[in-house]
């Protein structure tokens, strides 16, 4: 006859380790995007940057919005997928993207201010350059660039 107290502690055991394997996987794939920035960027004011996980579908949706995107529909609906990062001159900064299914693209997607009127820069990698990789985003004056991930 088994002991109870035994089993209990089998299963537990056996969740624990399925934890740590799940915790583990989950670990490989998430992405971190290192943003440094030069110490004068767009001209001294804060430069927003937006990250959105999508599909290959949603990209022509993202370009069509242009230098609008940041007030655009389209970027409230993709709100529950988007990150919103907001760095000034001489920035050293880390974020990390959360895990999620089913999106093959990121749109890195910036506001430049230039002569006073908005400039949208948008880059698009596919998910072999930016999932469960570690990027450098490099912010200039009116320029970001995305070095990693190949």
């Amino acid at each position: 006859m088994r002991k109870p107290y035994l089993t209990r502690l089998r299963l537990a055991v056996s969740m624990l380790s399925l934890a740590g394997i799940a915790s583990l996987a989950g670990c490989a794939s998430s992405t971190s995007l290192h943003f440094r920035c030069d110490p004068a960027i767009n001209e001294g004011l804060l430069l927003t940057v937006d990250l959105v996980e999508i599909s290959e579908a949603e990209v022509a949706q993202v370009r069509q919005a242009g230098d609008q995107w940041f007030y655009s529909d389209l970027r409230r609906q993709l709100e529950p997928r988007t990150r919103t990062v907001a760095v000034a001159g001489g920035c050293d900064t880390t974020v990390k993207l959360p895990v999620r299914k089913g999106y093959d693209t990121l749109a890195v997607i910036s506001d430049y201010k230039s002569g006073g009127a908005a400039t949208g820069a948008m880059q698009f990698r596919p998910k072999s350059e930016w999932q469960g990789k570690e990027l450098t985003v490099k912010v200039g004056g009116s320029v970001l660039t995305i070095q990693g991930g190949r």
